[in-house]
């Protein structure tokens, strides 16, 4: 087997409970793994390892968000269902329509900004 490459190596760090797990799996040393994060360029990959697994999460969450909203109505309103699951449910779909107001709301209003500063 030939040596990882240093994105191999990030993947390790970044899925691995512990830094010598990450070592083991990489095939190189827990040493080599700390020269490694004090270099730039690996910090760079590092990062750019790091926010392509969180879009990749973010986009399975997204793709489950109409079945977990259906699920906290479901639950919301089934009257068989303990009092606390029923406000814990509710608070949850309050909760979600209040963030993604104010999401909307900040996106319409940099866009907003954005159109002024582009006209000026």
């Amino acid at each position: 087997m030939g040596k990882p490459n240093k994105e191999t190596i990030a993947i390790n760090l970044l899925t691995s409970p512990s830094m010598k797990e990450a070592a083991e799996k990489s095939g190189v040393s827990v040493s080599t793994i700390y020269r490694l994060k004090k270099q730039p360029s690996f910090q760079k990959i590092l990062k750019n390892v790091k926010d392509d697994i969180f879009h990749e999460a973010m986009n399975k969450a997204q793709g489950y968000c109409l079945d977990s909203l259906e699920t906290l109505k479901n639950i919301m309103l089934d009257e068989e269902a303990t009092d606390s699951s029923r406000v814990s449910a509710a608070r949850s779909i309050l909760e979600l329509g209040l963030t993604m107001y104010e999401d909307e709301n900040i996106v319409q209003r940099l866009k907003e900004l954005e159109r002024r500063l582009g006209n000026v």
